[in-house]
């Protein structure tokens, strides 16, 4: 089992092909006055762009703020849906536990106000935009957790919750427990979290979250946790029609752009349940557009959009992101509240579109309105590319037409993160005996809390992204 599990953990990487960039003449660029640098004539045209420059990165918070925060979500998303997960299964239901050597006692599951973190029989009428008839905070999680200790086993060092049949009671508190007490510090709620059809298996699993506190709106997409995830991580077949069904949804000539056909399966296939039919990620852009729109606590008041996950769910991340900001440039409807900048930071997150996708991708950070800070472990294979065998027969499609993008934080065991544009890296060069704990979520916590970072994380997205260099590259 451990050799399978190797080859499905290195069958998630994906390669690269290194072909023409994209230059920054390809793209009018206006001085802080407005006035085009590079095109003259594109002066009063819209693609000529105001470039997002180090005089706005002193109202950016810096990447210290951000990680930490953006960190703890993604690890929180795993957790929440076990609890969650475990709740649903097992409320009102008959099970049987222990007495003795050869006896028994049967008894009904009654969770203390399981309200706090499931909303489905709330009164209120739902919104067609979300799965939570009222948003969750972090304060009724807490106290959800001290009542019913006795309903949950929490393994040691992390992985998947399980329903405690023994009914032990606990006053430890939870390792979920202390991420969420710090939450309740500041002013933050959850105002969806659908994970409506996810099994033990997989599925897509993301959350929408409004941090007050900081002026936030997150989206946080969990990785991969069984089968159906890993089947989903596998198929690096190229889709060169999802995103780009249209030349409307080009912005670079004379590529062909391609995604990751399993991530942009759980994209665009066709949310269930959905009155409007509407595809996955059409129906989470309507959640945050909303949010931007219609919240009174958040409408006009300059809130950032962050977007994140590990494994899985930063490539989820990636695509989302990427596509959010696409459909800003097209003036769509669907995003027109969300702010001009879309930033991800992801963690752990695999290759998820060829090099064409990447010039696309490319295109809208130099516009200002796209960024990507990509934070891995040394050592860890899942964002790699040049996948070699036996590991490449695991997988589906031609790995080595894929390139990785956005500024990386190279993390290190024992030394300060490393920053680069792209930096791509193949397998081979990252295979080694520790490759599944090298890409565990706890492994990523104990490596960003390394003090030798701590001058790196000063900085904000915009002067990281000055830091990595020429992003033509």
């Amino acid at each position: 089992m451990r050799f399978i599990s190797i080859l499905l953990c290195a069958a998630l990487a994906a390669s690269v092909s290194y072909g023409q960039e994209v230059s920054a003449s390809d793209v009018p660029i206006a001085d802080e006055n407005g006035v085009c640098q590079n095109d003259s004539a594109a002066a009063d045209d819209e693609s000529c762009r105001s470039n997002y420059s180090l005089s706005n990165a002193a109202q950016d918070d810096t990447i210290d703020v951000v990680i930490h925060a953006l960190l703890k979500i993604s690890d929180f998303v795993y957790s929440f849906a076990n609890v969650r997960r475990i709740v649903k299964a097992n409320e009102g239901q008959t099970r049987k536990k222990s007495t003795g050597w050869f006896s028994s006692e049967k008894y009904t599951v009654a969770f203390d106000t399981p309200a706090l973190i499931l909303t489905q029989d709330g009164a209120q009428e739902r919104s067609k935009h979300r799965l939570f008839k009222y948003v969750v905070t972090p304060d009724a999680i807490k106290l959800f957790m001290e009542k019913n200790r006795k309903w949950f086993d929490e393994p040691e060092g992390g992985g998947e919750w399980r329903f405690d049949k023994t009914v032990t009671e606990k006053t430890k508190p939870f390792l979920l427990e202390a991420t969420v007490d710090e939450a309740t510090r500041v002013d933050m709620k959850i105002v969806d979290y659908d994970d409506e059809f996810s099994t033990k298996s997989g599925g897509l699993v993301y959350g929408v979250v409004v941090n007050l506190t900081r002026k936030w709106i997150t989206v946080v997409f969990r990785g991969t946790v069984g089968t159906t995830d890993a089947f989903t991580d596998r198929d690096c077949r190229l889709d060169h029609e999802s995103f780009f069904e249209s030349e409307d949804d080009i912005f670079v000539s004379g590529g062909k752009p391609g995604t990751h056909m399993g991530f942009t399966t759980y994209l665009m296939d066709e949310k269930k349940g959905d009155q409007d039919g509407r595809k996955c990620l059409d129906r989470i852009l309507s959640c945050v557009n909303e949010e931007f729109k219609s919240n009174p606590d958040v409408a006009g008041k300059g809130f950032n959009l962050y977007v994140t996950g590990h494994s899985l769910g930063g490539g989820l991340a990636n695509l989302f992101a990427f596509k959010a900001a696409q459909l800003k440039a097209k003036k769509d409807e669907s995003v027109k509240f969300l702010p001009e900048k879309i930033t991800a930071l992801t963690f752990a997150s695999p290759i998820v579109g060829n090099d064409d996708y990447n010039k696309e991708f490319q295109y809208f950070e130099k516009k200002g309105n796209l960024r990507h800070i990509r934070v891995s472990n040394e050592g860890d294979v899942i964002p790699t590319n040049d996948v070699f065998p036996p590991a490449s027969f695991a997988i589906k499609g031609n790995t080595k037409l894929y390139t990785q993008n956005g500024v990386n934080l190279l993390l290190y065991p024992d030394k300060e993160v490393e920053v680069g544009y792209r930096a791509t890296k193949p397998t081979w060069s990252q295979f080694g005996t520790s490759i599944l704990t090298n890409h565990k979520l706890t492994e990523y916590i104990k490596r960003v809390e390394l003090p030798a970072n701590k001058k790196v994380y000063q900085q904000t997205v915009e002067e990281l992204y000055s830091a990595a260099g020429d992003f033509t590259d």
